[in-house]
């Protein structure tokens, strides 16, 4: 009788500790700058062919800076034809397209930042694509997300010394091409508290995967882009739709990419392109090489090819 008790209790503490020890969803770090940097671009942590590569806003045309706020962005692509190769032994023939944005709020009359991140990751062995989303603090260059004021679907884990909100919506995308994806991002002060809702449309559908509760009392929130200056942790005040390696750090290279991008903003109540952008991302770890991009009509054309820093429009 006693091993017909234990045996399901046994089963269950297995479980639990499968359930504990689970693996974190990837990790899509940002770079941490050194001290001191000027407003330059392009930014000085990229070298030649190994950059993410996609749309950002940097606020600046022509040296000419500028900034706007908004409440959501949206990010676009379409990919008719894929096969990457990265240096992530889990991930080897994946890669990612990253939602990347900067909330600015307010609390207690000072001005705060989170980076939030919208991610597919694609894995062209399988066509599989799986959504997952970030947020780190970049207040300052060493700030972290405190475990109590944060709340959502997933959970605070830690990378590499920098915690960081996570989550992984369950269910892999088996998908074919042409594939089209949709990423998309919204802040609201809900009872005075930044609420940032995570969102994806695939097969018309459109599916909040989850809802953050940033627990601190704040008068303002909203997206930035500002090209005046650096954050105080160095990077930059940017909105970015960008294509890099699978997570971790890591770098891809496309064998066969054929793919357009969008990046849009709510504003007046309407969505519409940014003003202007350029092929280079700043503000995440993950790279690609021997990726083209080319801009026309507010839009951009990735495939393969040799890449260098140029402004699309």
């Amino acid at each position: 009788m006693k091993a017909k008790i234990i045996a399901p209790i046994l089963a269950i503490l297995v479980l639990m500790a499968l359930f504990m020890h689970q693996s974190a969803p990837p990790a899509f770090p940002p770079v941490r700058p050194p001290h001191g940097l000027q407003v330059t671009l392009p930014p000085s942590w990229y070298s030649g062919d190994n950059a993410p590569v996609g749309i950002t806003d940097y606020g600046v045309y022509q040296n000419v800076p500028y900034s706007y706020s908004t409440n959501e962005f949206m990010g676009n692509f379409t990919i008719y034809s894929a096969y990457f190769d990265s240096n992530s032994s889990s991930y080897p023939h994946s890669f990612s397209i990253q939602l990347n944005v900067v909330l600015n709020y307010t609390s207690g009359g000072t001005p705060r930042y989170l980076w939030v991140q919208d991610v597919a990751v694609i894995n062209t062995a399988t066509n599989q694509l799986t959504i997952v989303d970030n947020i780190w603090n970049i207040t300052t260059s060493n700030a972290q997300l405190n475990r109590k004021l944060i709340s959502g679907n997933g959970k605070v884990y830690t990378y590499k010394g920098y915690t960081y909100y996570a989550y992984q919506y369950p269910y892999a995308i088996t998908y074919s091409y042409p594939l089209s994806v949709s990423l998309f991002v919204t802040v609201q002060l809900v009872r005075g508290y930044p609420v940032v809702n995570f969102y994806f449309v695939y097969g018309g559908k459109v599916v909040q995967y989850d809802s953050v509760t940033i627990k601190v009392p704040s008068t303002s929130a909203s997206y930035t882009v500002e090209g005046y200056s650096l954050l105080p942790s160095g990077l930059y005040d940017d909105a970015e739709l960008v294509t890099g390696g699978p997570g971790g750090g890591t770098s891809a290279m496309p064998l066969t990419y054929n793919a357009t991008y969008t990046l849009q903003y709510l504003s007046s109540g309407r969505l519409v392109s940014v003003p202007h952008a350029y092929d280079y991302g700043a503000d995440t770890a993950e790279t690609v090489y021997k990726t083209s991009d080319a801009g026309a009509n507010y839009a951009a054309y990735l495939g393969v090819g040799t890449e260098y820093f140029h402004n699309l429009w």
